[in-house]
């Protein structure tokens, strides 16, 4: 009976003991408990693939400037050592990625925009999405590109009375396969251009229609030459473009 006792007593308080161990690597889903002096969590693509080689880092919220980064594994982990005893750090992070020929630098999506601190044992994970806004509204930033769009100077016809339709070539910036896009500009400015926000990275067909009279309209790369076409196919400037990267121009004319 003692025995049972014991028995009973032992297995009762099993679960009491059975907590996470703080070294433990993040597990296959991202999720962990944390780990004691540092920072971990995991990158993944948003088919739940790791995203290998992207770049996290630290800013300190006081002492601005002040951080690390670490480069994530080949199955999207990650783990970085913090200074304790220095208040409040915020992560985010991005990755390089080399499409057709070019390399585009691509913020990830933070889980959470929290601030830390190390005693926390802090886990932030980040996604790597090709379209969607930016946490920070504040910005106006978006996860996919931009197309600015210039008409004819010689044209009556308004960016925000013309569709766009941008039919992808090949696969997208990620692997997946994307699909046709029939987009508008907002209400031109006072440079009598606008832009169309977040289209997913890729090599584009584009054509173009005037929505009010049906017509068809010839377009062009507007920032490398002055010809236009029944289409063009455009692709986005990389980090080669220090301002203009995750961009592309577009041209378009009546005539």
């Amino acid at each position: 009976m003692k025995h049972q006792l014991l028995f009973l007593l032992f297995v009762g308080l099993t679960p009491f003991y059975s907590c996470t161990d703080p070294n433990k690597e993040p597990g296959p889903d991202g999720n962990t408990s944390g780990k004691a002096g540092y920072l971990v969590g995991k990158v993944l693509d948003q088919r739940g693939n790791g995203v290998a080689g992207a770049t996290v880092f630290t800013e300190n919220t006081v002492f601005k400037g002040h951080g690390a980064e670490v480069a994530s594994k080949n199955d999207g982990t990650y783990q970085m050592a913090l200074v304790e005893g220095l208040g409040q750090w915020i992560a985010d992070a991005y990755t390089l990625v080399e499409y057709n020929g070019k390399v585009y630098k691509l913020r990830l999506h933070p889980e959470n925009t929290e601030s830390f601190a190390v005693e926390e044992k802090p886990v932030r994970n980040f996604e790597w999405r090709i379209q969607g806004r930016l946490p920070d509204k504040s910005l106006n930033l978006y996860y996919g590109g931009s197309a600015e769009l210039y008409p004819d100077p010689n044209t009556e016809i308004r960016s925000e009375d013309v569709e766009f339709s941008f039919t992808p070539e090949g696969k997208l910036i990620d692997g997946s396969t994307g699909k046709t896009l029939k987009l508008s500009g907002g209400k031109s400015g006072s440079n009598n251009h606008n832009r169309i926000d977040d289209i997913p990275i890729g090599r584009y067909r584009v054509t173009a229609l005037h929505k009010p009279t049906g017509l068809r309209l010839r377009v062009g790369d507007a920032w490398d030459g002055d010809d236009y076409f029944d289409s063009v196919t455009m692709e986005f400037k990389g980090t080669e473009a220090s301002y203009r990267a995750n961009q592309m121009g577009i041209a378009f004319t009546d005539r």
